[in-house]
């Protein structure tokens, strides 16, 4: 088990690259763009934090906050299993959000943030190979 990267919600995605590329002076190893939302991860060390900029306004307010412009929203954990993960999350009470999701490149999971201490954990596995950022 290993921390993957750091997701952190932001209100604007441009602002945010500009200061982690120009002040952290980190990389950007991949970009995402789904449904409602664009992100970059930038490579730091053996993880990498992932800066997400909602785009639908309603979507952004639940996840983001009203007047926030920024906050850590998930640690995301790989682990070897991701079934087994979740079996022995919920012996412990956790919970996840819904069923694990499966992309090309991993299958993934996240958990209820209440019955774990507040934080939102995203449990993903990588298919066998895929070394790439890209949750």
């Amino acid at each position: 088990m290993r921390i993957d990267h750091i997701g952190v919600i932001v209100d604007d995605l441009s602002e945010a690259r500009e200061f982690v590329a120009r002040v952290l002076q980190l990389d950007i190893v991949s970009s995402v763009e789904r449904d409602n939302l664009r992100s970059d991860f930038f490579a730091c060390g053996e993880t990498s934090i992932e800066m997400i900029e909602v785009t639908d306004p309603a979507e952004r307010e639940t996840r983001l906050g009203l007047g926030c412009v920024a906050r850590i929203e998930h640690i995301a954990v790989e682990v070897d299993d991701l079934d087994q993960a979740l079996v022995s999350l919920e012996a412990l009470g956790v919970r996840a959000t819904g069923p694990a999701r499966q992309t090309e490149t991993y299958r993934t999971f996240w958990t209820v943030p209440a019955p774990s201490d507040g934080v939102m954990y995203q449990f993903l596995e990588r298919q066998r190979g895929d070394a790439e950022i890209t949750p």
